[in-house]
């Protein structure tokens, strides 16, 4: 069987969004459960945040028009959103023993996994997905800075995938808006950058030596996010003991 190219700029990308992530996330650990005084929440590394979510979402998106366009089965992406989702609600069953009153509700698993079953009917728009994604994040910016008042009255269930009811307090919260305009974006950069055929100036990166450790980590990237937060925990609580919360 034939193996499915991949691109070592890509992984590297998502290996460096991975590292992002799990910096963001033992910073994370350290103030929420040892209350070490780590201003995570604003400033600087709000944007750290956010800048490895972004990344790691566009790829998602770019990633995906790829591998429609090697295998344009919808019933595949069913699985596979599927799959993510259900990880998704792992996280949020696994949270909810360890934060009761923030736990994971809709997380950038839920997010991942709802946008697979989602994406095969934007895949259609190419380029237009652009102006489409910006028109989502400003929507859902406008929503947001003009309260709640602004926000339909509808069920919570609704509600909180789509960002119109936030939790009051939620260890990970990615709503569909404006977060599904994030990867709206990231399709429409890997249709004009790689499809039908990767471009000619990204071929250079196949010459490019990215550390292996990018590479190795881009290419696991869902297993690392199922695996690190234990193993932050663990070796947390061998330097500084049981957490206190």
């Amino acid at each position: 069987m034939k193996t499915e190219q991949r691109f070592p700029e890509l992984d590297a990308l998502r290996g460096i969004a991975v590292w992002m992530m799990v910096t963001y996330h033992l910073l994370f650990d350290l103030t929420y459960f040892y209350d070490f005084a780590i201003p995570i929440y604003d400033g600087g590394w709000r944007i750290f945040a956010r800048s490895a979510a972004a990344l790691f979402l566009l790829l998602v998106g770019i990633c995906f028009v790829i591998s429609w366009e090697r295998s344009p089965i919808y019933k595949k992406y069913f699985r596979r959103g599927l799959i993510i989702f259900c990880g998704g609600m792992l996280i949020s069953l696994v949270t909810y023993f360890i934060a009761p009153h923030a736990y994971v509700r809709f997380g950038i698993l839920h997010l991942i996994g709802v946008s697979a079953l989602l994406q095969p009917f934007f895949v259609r728009l190419k380029q237009w997905n652009l102006p489409l994604g910006f028109f989502i994040i400003f929507l859902s910016l406008s929503i947001f800075l003009r309260g709640s008042e602004t926000r339909a009255t509808i069920p919570a269930f609704l509600g909180l995938p789509l960002g119109l009811t936030p939790p009051a307090s939620s260890l990970d919260y990615f709503p569909l808006f404006p977060w599904l305009g994030v990867i709206l974006i990231g399709m429409s950069i890997g249709k004009m950058l790689y499809i039908p055929s990767r471009r000619l100036f990204l071929r250079t990166f196949d010459q490019v030596p990215f550390p292996r450790l990018l590479l190795w980590s881009g290419k696991r990237s869902l297993w690392i996010y199922f695996l690190h937060q234990p193993i932050l925990f663990a070796l947390l609580s061998l330097a500084l003991g049981i957490p206190m919360r």
